[in-house]
């Protein structure tokens, strides 16, 4: 096995073997082994990202340029600026050391600020992640929802709902996005290139991303974009600006949201992710009949 350490961006051939190691650990394990993010910052040009390369044979069979097919490809790992991380080992290539090797490297980069996720908490995750001197440090619930009878939203007083304008409403969400995510680290720092990237994607759809708004004031108070991806909705992400929390603002998103998916495109599935500290929105979503799928776990260095 031969590791390579690699700057953002990733030559497209390299990026494409990875996306296709990534989509066949999903098929094996039932749960995607990289994040929307990762996926997204494989190819053009994200200042900070590292990523780690793990390719079958040794530095006097293969040559190591960043370039090798997707056949030799067994293992890949993520390092975001942030010191968040993630790693994918090829289902044939499991046990046989590939897993330690990427995560030692992601380790001596990342150092003490490290945090690797676990998608789905798969067998022999906490194994390597003890083995190592990690620990559990934050849970992030993957919940689904079949079709089932909804209730009707019940709007706050003065506020309108209406979709998304690319464009015009771009600055108007990030400021919302930012205030109402403060506290999370990774959905509270979108900044405007984060949000076009994703407007861009083929399963954007305008008519699924709601504003609600202060007619007063014409403010944004709140929104849900909603996604369709492969026959499956998606709670997005659902946020209320700080003003407006405590309203029932955010179950009347929800529901908007879910009626849309549910009616509007006919899907019988609808997912999403909550962080596992959220226990207000837990509660939401299991009295609307989402039910717990999979857990995905984060891991850090242990204190000292």
């Amino acid at each position: 096995m031969t590791l390579e350490a690699v700057p953002s961006p990733l030559p497209s051939a390299t990026a494409a073997a990875v996306t296709e190691l990534a989509r066949s650990a999903a098929h094996s394990d039932g749960v995607h082994p990289l994040t929307e993010r990762t996926l997204l910052h494989l190819d053009g040009e994200h200042p900070g990202d590292l990523h780690v390369l793990a390719y079958e044979g040794d530095p006097g069979t293969i040559e190591v340029t960043g370039l090798q097919s997707a056949r030799n490809l067994i293992g890949y790992g993520a390092l975001a600026p942030d010191g968040s991380a993630e790693l994918v080992v090829a289902p044939t290539a499991r046990r046989q050391g590939t897993g330690t090797a990427l995560l030692r490297m992601l380790l001596d980069h990342g150092g003490k600020r490290t945090q690797v996720w676990a998608h789905g908490r798969l067998p022999g995750s906490d194994e390597l992640a003890s083995r190592l001197g990690l620990e559990v440090t934050r849970e992030l619930y993957f919940l689904r929802r079949t079709r089932a009878s909804l209730p009707d939203a019940v709007w706050p007083e003065g506020i309108a709902v209406r979709t998304f304008v690319p464009g015009q409403d771009d600055a108007a969400w990030l400021k919302v996005n930012s205030e109402a995510f403060a506290d999370h680290p990774e959905q509270g720092s979108w900044t405007a290139a984060d949000l076009a990237e994703r407007l861009q994607q083929p399963w954007f759809d305008a008519n699924g991303f709601f504003l609600a708004v202060d007619s007063s004031t014409d403010a944004v108070a709140g929104f849900h974009w909603t996604k369709v991806e492969d026959g499956i909705g998606e709670v997005y992400v659902v946020g209320v600006s700080p003003t407006y929390q405590g309203s029932g603002l955010g179950k009347a998103l929800t529901l908007q949201g879910l009626h849309h998916l549910q009616e509007d495109r006919g899907l019988d599935t609808v997912v999403l992710y909550v962080d596992g500290t959220n226990t207000a929105a837990r509660r939401l979503y299991n009295s609307l009949g989402f039910t717990t799928a999979a857990l995905d776990v984060q891991y850090a260095p242990k204190s000292l």
